[in-house]
């Protein structure tokens, strides 16, 4: 097919559609694919590794637990605690200055990390109630950061793999507690708000609407969550998984969706663990601010905003072109994306 360009209708932003640049499948991958995939299926992970530091913790103690499920000393999962080496540290008083044209302020907040107990379980492989486990520490801790002064926005990331910046191979994800807003969480903010003006409709809804309406994006959908390739992937096999439900806060979930939302992460990240021989990746969740005074940005704008999750899979490197003009190449159209993701098998659940 001829290349395309195709804008995302919330950021405006232009990805560079260019499935000619993918490099040819090697003979010896079994079933068509339109990627480049060079590599194997990795061997499984160990279920503890002496010398990690998050698998042996009594030889390489970590900061004291904030959070752990179950909460019992013996017999937890998960646990959170702060990242030795924080980019962000709470402080009661802070100040911010200005230097010329430029405006600067303590990096006062917290850093810390939530770490499965064993050492083979990423949620790829992983079961289904630990991955429901994992997010329901991640709410119970997004609902306590939340309350502490100066904490604006909370950022909640995995980087799975070093082409991810994974530093890690212990699985675990990062909770980023901030005073400032993120200029690309602004944005969102302000292209629904934009959307919503022109369109007089919400932006997630007609998105979710149209890729349910045609399914050729789908990659998995249960009760509560469906998980598609958006129209404007930025890399290979980019999947958003979005809840039908039109809420702006990722902490306000129940139960049932939480569930439910272990079910669509399990079966997203199982069928990439498959096809695309476990790849690396990086996953965020992206919700409103939680501050609760209006002072980082106009609290009218979550109105338009549908908290979601973002997978980018780590199979490409961006290239000058991509660095020079903030348009992604993507070699791989998101509709045969989704197509291979909803073919491949979920592989063999972690014990």
């Amino acid at each position: 097919m001829a290349g395309q360009l195709r804008q995302d209708p919330i950021t405006e932003k232009w990805v560079a559609i260019a499935t000619e640049l993918a490099k040819p499948l090697p003979a010896d991958l079994a079933g068509p694919a339109p990627f480049n995939h060079e590599a194997k299926p990795k061997e499984p992970l160990p279920r503890y590794k002496a010398d990690c530091p998050f698998c042996n913790l009594a030889a390489f103690p970590q900061e004291p637990d904030v959070l752990r499920l179950p909460d019992d000393v013996n017999q937890w999962q998960v646990h959170i605690f702060a990242n030795k080496y924080p980019a962000f540290v709470p402080k009661d008083d802070f100040k911010s200055w200005n230097e010329g044209p430029y405006r600067a302020t303590d990096a006062t907040g917290y850093h810390e990390l939530l770490a499965t107990r064993y050492h083979n379980q990423d949620e790829g492989v992983a079961p289904l109630h630990l991955i429901s486990l994992e997010l329901e520490a991640l709410v119970l801790r997004y609902r306590q950061l939340k309350g502490e002064v100066g904490i604006n926005y909370i950022q909640i990331i995995k980087n799975h793999g070093k082409e991810a910046g994974g530093s890690l191979e212990h699985p675990h994800h990062q909770i980023f507690s901030i005073p400032v807003l993120p200029s690309d969480i602004a944005e969102l903010l302000h292209g629904t708000e934009r959307y919503a003006k022109k369109h007089g409709e919400k932006a997630f809804t007609i998105i979710l609407d149209h890729e349910r309406e045609h399914k050729k994006r789908i990659v998995f959908e249960n009760e509560y969550f469906t998980a598609f390739c958006p129209f404007a992937s930025r890399v290979p096999f980019e999947t958003w998984i979005m809840p039908r439900k039109s809420d702006p806060f990722f902490e306000d979930i129940g139960p049932d969706e939480r569930e439910a939302l272990a079910e669509a992460m399990q079966q997203v990240l199982g069928r990439m663990y498959t096809g695309l021989a476990d790849p690396a990746y990086n996953y965020y969740i992206h919700s409103a601010p939680c501050d609760e005074t209006g002072f980082v940005c106009d609290k009218s704008l979550f109105s338009h905003f549908r908290w979601h999750i973002a997978i980018l899979p780590r199979l490409s490197q961006p290239g000058g072109f991509e660095l020079g003009t903030g348009i992604d190449i993507n070699t791989v159209l998101p509709e045969d994306a989704a197509a291979f993701l909803r073919e491949q098998h979920l592989p063999e659940q972690v014990t």
